[in-house]
């Protein structure tokens, strides 16, 4: 199981968690993300309970691996917009990310403003 995989994994859990509920819209992202990184059930639940009981667990992500920062975030504003609203907490967990993550600025606030167009297109 690669380790990077798990990672993003617990901070797609972080996103979609943060705001103290996971939607049935961010389920099916979660549970592909949990797949490619060889994760059960069981260990899949368990990340989505921490991440939506416990509103610090994001900061402890990525402290570790450094994955691919573009497409760790693509998937993070895939979790964050799949119930079709942007939040000021998914806001605040994808920019710690992105800065974890060392993806410059201008290309975050280019892959938010794209993220917000989306979550409006599907509203």
């Amino acid at each position: 199981m690669p380790m990077r995989h798990v990672e993003v994994l617990r901070a797609a859990c972080c996103v979609a968690g943060i705001d103290g509920e996971v939607c049935g819209a961010e389920h099916p992202l979660l549970k592909r993300l949990a797949e490619n990184a060889g994760v059960g059930g069981a260990s899949l639940q368990a990340m989505i309970n921490r991440a939506s009981e416990d509103p610090s667990f994001f900061q402890t992500q990525f402290d570790i691996f450094k994955t691919d920062p573009d497409e760790t975030m693509k998937a993070l504003f895939q979790v964050a917009i799949a119930d079709g609203v942007l939040t000021q907490s998914e806001r605040v967990v994808l920019q710690h990310f992105a800065d974890k993550l060392g993806l410059p600025q201008e290309r975050y606030e280019k892959m938010l403003t794209a993220a917000e167009k989306h979550a409006r297109a599907e509203q």
